[in-house]
């Protein structure tokens, strides 16, 4: 049935709805959701299989989300896939600190970030109106089933475990630098534009933000070109490992010289 395939099972001690899918928005299933992801966990062998399993876990989900006819039903499916992975995450982040001293300061950097990310890539709840919620549970909900990717390859290679990553663009995302758990000190954000036309946004540490425009050269090149004029440079993103952008051109006065780069290791 319907249900079979795309709900989880109240027997496995997961959520459960009818037939015809009538789901309850009003019901809070974050600790059904925290089961069942618990549970994927536990029945994996290897952390691949984990993040299949809870990839597994997130389109059964996903039809159930759909099912919301209103803005603000939307808006609290939106939140229980986000917290699937958020879920994930955080039992990834646990298994990494019974083995690694610094996973802890990572976790709480990371975590300061994703909020700073989340405002940069989606603006304000004021210029979002209602929608604001989903969008900003959407895109924590990206961030977040990366940073798991990333983490659970991390901790499979110190198991001797084969991990692969998923593939990412090469054109698009966000891209972070930071210090200690203050958050980030500088970005690169790439992403297409309303009108179609493929927008960056670049801030060096103590320096204003560089908007502006770019074009892909075809050759892992991004030539980026600032609003103004003032600045050109190339932007390289290297999927998993990061970004880096490196200003080519620079008018007299600016904060800004030809040669000078940054480098983004942090991925959203």
């Amino acid at each position: 049935s319907q249900l079979e395939s795309s709900a989880v099972s109240a027997e496995s001690g997961g959520v459960a709805w009818d037939d015809e899918l009538n789901v309850d928005f009003t019901h809070d299933y974050s600790e059904e959701i925290r089961a069942d992801v618990d549970r994927a966990a536990s029945d994996a062998e290897t952390f691949q299989q984990e993040l299949e399993n809870v990839e597994r876990l997130s389109r059964r989900y996903a039809p159930l989300a759909e099912t919301a006819q209103t803005q603000g039903e939307m808006n609290v499916a939106s939140m229980w896939l986000f917290t699937i992975w958020d879920t994930e995450l955080d039992t990834l982040w646990d298994r990494a600190a019974d083995q690694q001293t610094e996973a802890h300061a990572e976790r709480e950097s990371w975590t300061a970030m994703r909020e700073e990310a989340a405002l940069l890539s989606v603006g304000s709840s004021e210029e979002n109106g209602s929608m604001y919620p989903l969008l900003r549970n959407s895109f924590l909900e990206e961030a977040t089933r990366d940073r798991a990717y990333l983490l659970a390859a991390g901790l499979a290679e110190e198991q001797g475990q084969s991990f692969d990553l998923p593939e990412r663009s090469e054109k698009y995302g966000l891209f972070a630098g930071g210090q200690g758990t203050g958050g980030m000190d500088r970005y690169l954000l790439t992403r297409q534009g309303w009108e179609g036309a493929d927008e960056a946004a670049i801030s060096f540490p103590g320096r204003d933000e560089l908007n502006g425009t770019f074009a892909d050269g075809g050759n892992g090149e991004l030539a980026f070109t600032s609003d103004d004029g003032s600045v050109k440079g190339v932007i390289r993103i290297d999927g998993w490992g990061g970004a880096r952008f490196e200003v080519t051109e620079a008018a007299d006065g600016l904060p800004f010289s030809a040669g000078e780069t940054a480098e983004f290791p942090i991925v959203f």
